[in-house]
This record gives structure tokens, C-alpha cells and sequence, in this order.
């Protein structure tokens, strides 16, 4: 048995579900909290990849920008008005509840006790974590972690672009979940 991929843009919009049937979709076992995302670009970009892989739901804690905002809905390309998401003042607060419902808690983050992304084993539902690039994630939330995940870094720069490391662990997770 073949399986169809869409040749062309056209015949990929024309297999999409009705506004109708969208809000039906069994949504995928990942939350995501995005923990003082202080850039509109990288935030929109969180709402375009919650979008195509269906997250189950995403937490704009703290400073994190919030729609509506121009910025946000260009890079997003309107995807915030289907992607569930809700505002947190408090990351720890948003943590610690998602980890007492019995998620599992993933910081992607540069440090000591990070492992390599590829070896991480969760369990379902799990919940990227993701900071600034400037400061990272803080203490107090890596420290409810079950895990904390890299990407490995060869060249100059310390870190890549928030949405660039999410892109590869959410299809990385969205991929142990088939």
C-alpha cells in the first residue's frame, strides 16, 4: 500500500479540514511554555509550529508577548486564532500544575546536566519548556524538570534561535508520539 504525499501547495490546501472539522482533531499529547519570550518573531514562530503539528496547548508565561500583536500574527500567518494558548503570569505556577497532572517536564536548555536531545525518553503528555536566548530558563523551573535536553552547539554562537531548537524537538517528540 502507497501512501499519497501532495504533489503542489493546491492539492495540500484541498485535503485540509473545514473550520469545522479543524476544532475535531485529536490534538497532539504536547504542551508547550514559552517562559518571558520578549520577541514577537520567535513568538509567532511558536504559533506556526503549535499549528502545523497540533499541540495540545501553549502557556505564554511571564513577559512573554502576547497576541494581539502585529509582529505575532505576520510570522504566525494567522495561526494564533487556532492554536489554544492562554497567559500565565507565573511560569513556576504553570509548571508545577502541568507536572502535579502528571506531565512531563522538558526544559531545553544549555547547561551542566543537559543531555543530548536525541537520547530523551519521555513520557506522554510531555511539555516543552522554552526561554530566552539571552538568560535562558530559570533556575527555579529547570529545577522541576524531569528532563533537560541540548542541541548540540559546534561553531561560534552559544545557543540557536528559540524557535529553531523547538522546531527540532517538537518533531522530534511529535515523532515518538506516532
Amino acid at each position: 500500500m502507497s501512501i499519497h504525499t501532495p504533489s503542489s501547495k493546491g492539492e495540500l490546501r484541498q485535503k485540509k479540514s473545514n473550520k469545522n472539522e479543524f476544532v475535531q482533531l485529536t490534538r497532539s499529547p504536547i504542551y508547550i511554555v514559552l517562559d518571558n519570550l520578549k520577541s514577537a518573531y520567535n513568538v509567532g514562530s511558536m504559533f506556526r509550529l503549535s499549528d502545523a503539528l497540533l499541540v495540545s496547548k501553549m502557556y505564554l508565561c511571564g513577559k512573554t508577548i502576547l497576541p494581539p500583536n502585529y509582529k505575532i500574527k505576520t510570522t504566525s500567518r494567522g495561526t494564533e486564532r487556532w492554536v489554544p494558548w492562554e497567559h500565565r503570569k507565573s511560569t513556576i505556577e504553570t509548571v508545577q500544575e502541568l507536572k502535579e497532572a502528571g506531565v512531563y517536564i522538558l526544559c531545553a536548555e544549555i547547561c551542566s546536566n543537559s543531555i543530548d536531545y536525541k537520547k530523551i525518553k519521555p513520557s506522554f503528555p510531555v511539555c516543552l519548556i522554552l526561554g530566552r536566548e539571552y538568560d535562558g530558563i530559570s533556575p527555579e523551573v529547570l529545577d522541576l524538570a524531569d528532563c533537560i535536553v541540548s542541541l548540540p552547539i559546534f561553531g561560534m554562537t552559544n545557543s540557536l534561535n528559540v524557535a529553531t531548537t523547538a522546531s527540532v524537538l517538537l518533531y522530534e517528540l511529535h515523532q515518538m508520539t506516532s
